[in-house]
């Protein structure tokens, strides 16, 4: 009998045996799953967070510049520094610059001396016309960059002030890069910024880290920069980290200039603690309870996992609908609350964008109905002058008529203008490309204007040869294009005067096709320097602006362009005084979308023709 009982406490030992080996060896698989489970979120998480912290980033370096542009655009500021009256410009300086929070307030004459220094007042009277930022202000430019400030560096933005649509002087302001400016970036999300700024580590907010860290930084940020791997785990004193390097600024070299985003990883290395207590306690314990206590225990933990991976999931995919839900009160559990309050940050400012995008698509839809309500009216206006033409009248009253008609199609011209500059600022403006056939578009248009011409005593004609290959392009809005030219070389043409449109085939460097259009008048021509700002949107009312802009409303030409480019074409213009212009048109033949067909640059056209 205690034989019997020794062979049975012996089978029992066996079983129990098996079982506990076959618990271990299930925790052992559980756990590794879980921790590749882990691993994958926690880099999810590091993306998320990265993305986070960039946006805030964006975002204070997007306050600097529309505080800059808020600046500029007070009449006050340009006013006062013409008639230099510093001392009121100062106070209103300061008084504004403690309102909007800057740390930087500068403003310089139109020679970039300081005149007023908000910050640092012992520092009027210097020239930094030599600064980037002031060099391009001064020459009507905005521009914002990253730039050393002392011991430190700053984010800048600089704005030109104008008085009589002069350019009087320059407003910079700036945010400094310090010790809160980047625990600003990291409040909130459970992560460690540190910023790079021209190849060196200047300001972070890691806690102790010896100077060997910052080798182990670099030494990661040089990696990043050839292509290895953006996000990497490394050691910083005596903590792990998830890093994700982020450049910048797009420049020549884009990574002098980075954000380093860090993430701990003591909370993934807590829950694999947790992992292994689970099993070493359930393994002590006897078989069939450890056996059931790790499966519960797993079943939770892969539970609150599962809820991570697709929580991440669904974050990556841009739905955000709601919480997960926190199953556990451990590690695990903390990382679920953690992933949640990032996410319920990362909706607010998605639903803040989306509000600002309904704000902008609703102006334009607004404006869009104002100006097809005025449009109805002018042209019934417009066909009962036409109609009362029809009848016998004196010659004077036929006169005045056929003015009346001019001003209303340069009216309508106008309307259908800022119809399509709204529709390109909502990101409404839809191409619906097709062959168009040059000689009979073309020749439409002169049927339409010939009237005009004759009554202004000009000559217009096409030279359109029979074989000219057809263009890929919308037609309705090409012909938006040769309208805006025609009425600009109408206006600008003396009687007497003549119109020519010309069009030939092209094959350009790169092997593409395409057609050049080309519209001459004999108008009084433009100087050099207004050619520089012809296609601006609303440029300096100068010789050009009353001569060849249709109804000089300055969008005719600005529409050209942007249609012309959305077509993958170039347009530009040739000119000079008394003698005339000649608005060059390129455009592509056949459907180029998605492919690498692209017309070159302007310099490189001119220089095929």
């Amino acid at each position: 009998m205690f034989i019997k009982n020794k062979v049975g406490m012996k089978l029992m030992g066996v079983n129990l045996a098996s079982l506990l080996f076959a618990l271990i060896g299930l925790l052992i698989v559980i756990q590794y799953l879980a921790a590749e489970q882990i691993l994958t979120w926690h880099r999810q998480q590091v993306e998320l967070v990265a993305s986070l912290v960039l946006a805030d980033y964006r975002g204070k370096n997007q306050r600097v510049v529309q505080y800059a542009d808020i600046l500029a655009n007070n009449v006050n500021y340009g006013e006062l520094l013409y008639y230099n009256e510093i001392e009121k410009l100062a106070r209103l300086a300061s008084h504004q610059m403690r309102e909007v929070g800057l740390n930087i307030l500068t403003i310089t004459d139109r020679r970039g001396v300081i005149a007023v220094r908000v910050h640092a007042p012992r520092a009027i009277g210097v020239d930094i016309s030599g600064n980037p930022l002031i060099k391009a202000a001064l020459k009507g430019k905005r521009s914002s960059r990253m730039t050393q400030w002392k011991d430190s560096i700053s984010l800048s933005a600089a704005a030109p002030l104008y008085y009589n649509d002069e350019v009087v002087g320059v407003v910079l302001t700036g945010m400094l890069v310090d010790k809160s400016f980047v625990e600003s970036l990291s409040q909130g999300t459970g992560a460690e910024v540190a910023i790079f700024f021209a190849d060196h580590p200047v300001v972070n907010s890691f806690k102790d880290l010896p100077e060997s860290a910052f080798q182990v930084l670099k030494f990661g940020k040089n990696r990043a920069a050839v292509g290895l791997d953006r996000i990497q785990s490394l050691v910083l004193g005596n903590k792990k980290y998830t890093l994700n390097f982020l450049p910048l600024e797009q420049e020549e070299q884009p990574w002098e200039n980075l954000l380093v985003v860090g993430v701990s990883q003591d909370q993934v290395n807590a829950a694999e603690r947790a992992l292994h207590l689970v099993i070493f306690s359930v393994g002590g314990g006897a078989a069939l309870v450890g056996l059931s206590l790790s499966f519960l225990l797993s079943l939770g933990m892969r539970r609150q996992i599962f809820h991570l991976a697709e929580g991440t999931r669904r974050a990556a995919q841009e739905e955000l609908a709601g919480d997960i839900p926190v199953t556990n009160r451990d590690e695990l559990g903390e990382l679920a609350e953690s992933f949640n309050a990032m996410t319920r940050a990362l909706r607010e400012k998605t639903r803040l964008l989306q509000e600002e995008r309904d704000r902008i698509a609703a102006n334009a839809d607004f404006l869009s109905m104002i100006v097809h309500d005025i449009k109805a009216p002018l042209t019934g206006v417009r066909l009962t002058i036409e109609t009362l033409q029809d009848e016998s009248l004196p010659p004077e009253i036929s006169h005045k008529l056929q003015g009346i008609i001019e001003s209303s199609e340069a009216l309508l011209l106008h309307l259908h203008n800022v119809l399509d500059i709204s529709r390109y600022e909502s990101g409404q403006l839809k191409l619906q490309p097709e062959e168009v056939y040059l000689d009979f578009t073309i020749q439409r248009l002169i049927n339409q204007y010939s009237n005009m011409a004759n009554n202004q005593g000009i000559t217009l004609q096409a030279l359109i040869p029979p074989t000219l290959p057809p263009v890929w392009a919308d037609e309705r809005y090409l012909e938006r294009v040769l309208f805006n030219l025609i009425a600009n070389a109408l206006e600008a043409t003396s009687p007497g005067g003549r119109i020519e449109i010309a069009a030939r085939s092209l094959t350009l460097d790169n092997g593409a096709a395409a057609v050049e259009i080309i519209v001459g008048d004999t108008g009084c021509g433009l100087d050099p320097d207004d050619l520089k700002n012809l296609f601006q949107k609303y440029p300096g009312r100068g010789s050009y602006s009353r001569k060849h802009r249709a109804g000089g409303s300055g969008l005719g030409l600005y529409i050209c362009k942007t249609i012309v480019e959305a077509h993958h074409g170039q347009i530009w213009a040739e000119s000079q005084p008394g003698q005339g212009m000649k608005m060059h048109l390129v455009l592509p033949c056949g459907d180029i979308t998605g492919s690498d067909q692209s017309l070159p640059p302007d310099s490189q056209i001119e220089e095929n023709l």
